[in-house]
């Protein structure tokens, strides 16, 4: 298999040195897949005075629901607003998309694809519509289609038939490979490449192969749910996922999960794909998605695959980001989510 490179760490525009994050040890004391233990702040190495003005911070943000704080492993701090708790789900919005990577992750591993420089027509025949376009250019916003992330366009591709002919019919603006451009559509191209090259749907792989392992419950939705307008797709489905007209999960946004269970997944990107004895997503793949592949985005942001790389203080750091401010964040160094 071969994956795309990225440039030296003497260039100002990267995030990540070659030489990647400082990853924490992988040999736990323990896992969270029964639950989170908890631990004093204190006790790992937090100035209670400025975690307490975060959290206070926090509690003032009209977007806020929940702030959880994992380091080394121990659930440190944790704080539910506006009526959320430990057990309610939330919208996770485009957070959704760093699943989606973590999806796609799932069907490197199996040899299912041979390398991100495939070209997507040849990953799907029965869309040859695409082109030039390739895996890499889909997983990092790369493909120069045109997009609106709302109005009636955005309603227009919500309620087609096939939301992938749908997104593939909009203009081509730029070559593939040329310009970064963040579309809710070209993530939808992975649910519909999951379920063609695995047989599985998004929702179906990720329950079997991340979520039980994780202690994640989860629901697919069988048989699929039918939406007739915008609305219906974001209406609360507690552990679950909404769906496409093929009953593909809408890899771009969606996706409902409790505070702690999103704590779990960026503590699997944290763990470089481990969990208890198992490699649930492979090392590498967790390492090449969360490097520079496309730089100068949003001001000081990179992009992976499907993965925001920024800086907390002067240590690299991914997130996985959503409307709404919804947010995983992970800075390796700090062994912190």
């Amino acid at each position: 298999m071969s994956l795309n490179k990225c440039s030296p760490s003497d260039d100002p525009r990267y995030i990540v040195p070659q030489t990647g994050y400082e990853w924490p040890d992988n040999n736990r004391e323990y896992w969270p897949t029964d639950g989170w233990l908890t631990a004093e702040a204190e006790n790992h190495g937090f100035d209670r005075v400025k975690l307490d003005q975060a959290r206070d911070f926090a509690s003032n943000d009209d977007l806020a629901r929940a702030l959880l704080v994992i380091k080394d492993g121990y659930l440190v701090s944790e704080d539910y607003y506006d009526e959320c708790s430990i057990d309610a789900s939330t919208n996770l919005w485009s957070v959704t998309k760093s699943y989606a990577s973590a999806i796609t992750g799932l069907i490197w591993d199996d040899n299912l694809i041979d390398s991100t420089d495939q070209f997507m027509k040849d990953l799907m025949p029965q869309y040859p519509e695409f082109e030039q376009i390739t895996l890499q250019h889909v997983l990092t916003h790369t493909t120069g289609l045109s997009w609106n992330e709302e109005g009636p366009l955005w309603v227009q591709w919500i309620l087609s038939d096939d939301w992938v002919t749908e997104a593939l019919a909009r203009e081509h603006l730029y070559e593939p490979g040329t310009h970064w451009k963040y579309s809710s559509g070209n993530t939808h191209f992975l649910s519909a490449l999951v379920t063609h090259r695995s047989g599985l749907t998004p929702g179906q792989l990720a329950k079997t192969r991340l979520f039980d392992p994780m202690g994640i419950e989860f629901m697919v939705q069988d048989p699929p749910l039918t939406y007739s307008n915008w609305p219906e797709y974001i209406e609360i489905l507690p552990q679950s996922w909404h769906q496409d007209p093929q009953g593909n999960e809408t890899a771009s946004f969606g996706l409902f999960q409790t505070a702690r269970d999103m704590a779990k997944f960026g503590y699997l990107y944290l763990n470089r794909g481990r969990w208890e004895n198992q490699q649930l997503l492979s090392e590498e793949w967790v390492k090449i998605s969360t490097k520079d592949h496309e730089t100068n985005i949003y001001g000081r942001y990179s992009y992976g695959y499907q993965w925001y790389l920024t800086f907390v203080d002067d240590k690299p750091a991914f997130l996985a980001s959503g409307f709404g401010g919804q947010i995983i964040g992970v800075v390796p160094s700090l062994d912190l989510v």
